[in-house]
């Protein structure tokens, strides 16, 4: 009998595991403590100026007289202005101006019927600040009215009191049309006394 040589083949795996420690160690916190009795100084420096386009902008509100019954007579209906007048100064300076404003006819929307309007009358309160001086019972219907002037120190952004109109319609010349009505007001700053 032959003698069969017999290799013997070994599989050997390795597995190599990566095992990561994490050490927390408590570390003990210390006062500060100063190490240099002289303080230093440094100093840092801008130069603004004020830009040259853009330097005026206006926001004015939007009045809702809500829903009136028409009738043969004079209606007379108040509303508040939605925000009050908002006025940005970036010029730099205190120049002195006014606000003038003026409405439009009031127009069905659905067409071109024009309501029957006598008069818009305006009523501005005085911002808190003393910057804006508002008008009373100025009456812009189809004419420019000055509704408000600037005060003291008037520059940077500025706010206007409340803001109030009064709309008078006269039913007795003209029947009024049922239905909604829209009118533009138009607001122009100019500068000087």
């Amino acid at each position: 009998m032959k003698k069969a040589n017999k290799a013997k083949i070994f599989i050997v795996s390795f597995f190599f595991i990566n095992i990561t420690f994490l050490m927390f160690g408590g570390k003990l916190t210390l006062a500060d403590t100063a190490i240099d009795s002289q303080n230093s100084v440094a100093n840092a420096y801008i130069n603004v100026t004020a830009p040259t386009t853009n330097t005026w902008s206006l926001t004015a509100p939007n009045f809702n007289f809500g829903t009136q019954t028409a009738s043969s007579s004079v209606i007379n209906s108040n509303a508040t202005g939605d925000a009050a007048i908002k006025i940005v100064n970036l010029s730099g300076t205190s120049t002195s101006f006014f606000l003038q404003q003026s409405i439009s006819d009031f127009t069905l929307v659905s067409n071109t019927i024009v309501l029957s309007t006598t008069a818009f009358y305006v009523s501005v309160a005085n911002s808190s600040d003393g910057k804006l001086i508002g008008s009373s019972n100025v009456n812009i219907f189809k004419q420019n009215g000055v509704v408000l002037r600037s005060g003291t120190g008037a520059n940077g952004t500025m706010n206007s009191g409340a803001v109030t109109a009064q709309l008078t319609v006269d039913g007795t010349t003209k029947v009024i049309v049922t239905g909604s009505y829209k009118a533009t007001i138009t607001s122009t700053l100019v500068t000087g006394p």
